[in-house]
């Protein structure tokens, strides 16, 4: 009976660390459309699930211009 609750308590620990993990940032993987008028207003969808609201004239706003026709990966993590 020991065994099965060092085993359970095992899983159980690495079970917690995958989920946490998992919650320590966020990717999005797609492509970057926009029409002209959206990308000059700073609005680009990533696949057809994603809408990107980003400040005309910002190092992103560039990069996704630079990046619109793409398959582009995008990785948001907390420090």
């Amino acid at each position: 009976m020991r065994h099965w609750r060092v085993f359970l308590i095992v899983i159980g620990c690495a079970a917690g660390g995958f989920a946490a993990g998992a919650q320590s940032g966020l990717e999005l993987k797609g492509q970057v459309t926009a029409s002209d008028t959206e990308a000059a207003e700073g609005y680009f969808a990533i696949d057809e699930d994603t809408t990107l609201a980003v400040r005309p004239g910002s190092a992103i706003h560039r990069w996704l211009l630079e990046r619109a026709g793409q398959q582009v990966t995008l990785l948001v993590e907390t420090k």
